[in-house]
């Protein structure tokens, strides 16, 4: 008897056509999202002489997130993700590590997204996503620890980037039109800083890259209309 119950509330589960989404309709999701930098990071160069060893990393950090999907067809759904700006703090890395914090910086990361909704009709619905990023950085300073090690004042610029976004989640239905969303997505972010140096020499332009790459995991709450 437990059993049968047990089967047929799952089968509830995965079927109940009441909650299902379908063509047409709009999930909005309202959360929190962190970002975990898996940072590869070049040489720095400074003028034109490249430092061995003298590299960065890049910090984790939590801020809202938003996002808006509208579902074309029953499995077909066009993603935009928004968020609060992300800041990241930027860190020493082998040679520079002693310096420690060497500056900061914030990010806009929106992302465009085409999704397949693998269970339209199921109250629990995964689904995955293939889109295009584009983060702007801005807001980004300098520490005293990277001017005493480049010699002078300092300013940082870091270039926008354009990169690939994979996706993974799954929305879960509370009533017909609120749900539970957890995602787990995987971006390509290249940062390219510029660091304008004034020495006693005149100005002094160095420069470093690296490959950000973050892990976002987010929880939110959704709204189907």
């Amino acid at each position: 008897m437990l059993r049968t119950v047990a089967t047929l509330g799952i089968a509830t589960l995965f079927s109940a056509n009441v909650m299902a989404a379908g063509a047409g309709d709009w999930l909005v999701r309202v959360g929190l999202g962190h970002v975990n930098p898996d940072t590869s990071s070049n040489n720095l160069f400074v003028g034109g002489d490249e430092l061995v060893g003298a590299q960065i990393d890049v910090g984790s950090n939590t801020r809202p997130i938003f996002n808006i999907t509208y579902l074309m067809t029953d499995h077909i759904g066009v993603e935009l993700l928004a968020a609060w700006p992300f800041d990241h703090d930027i860190d020493g890395d082998g040679i520079l590590a002693p310096a420690g914090k060497l500056g900061d910086t914030k990010h806009l990361p929106p992302t465009l997204s085409l999704q397949y909704h693998m269970m339209p009709g199921a109250a629990f619905r995964p689904y995955v996503g293939v889109g295009l990023n584009y983060t702007n950085f801005f807001s980004t300073g300098t520490t005293q620890a990277l001017e005493d090690a480049l010699g002078g004042p300092s300013s940082m610029s870091i270039s926008d980037s354009w990169g690939l976004a994979l996706q993974l989640g799954a929305d879960f239905d509370i009533t017909e039109t609120l749900f539970l969303n957890f995602d787990l997505r995987w971006i390509q972010i290249e940062a390219d800083a510029t660091i304008r140096t004034q020495t006693a020499a005149g100005e002094v332009r160095s420069r470093i890259s690296a490959d950000i790459d973050p892990w976002v995991i987010s929880a939110a709450v959704g709204f189907r209309f």
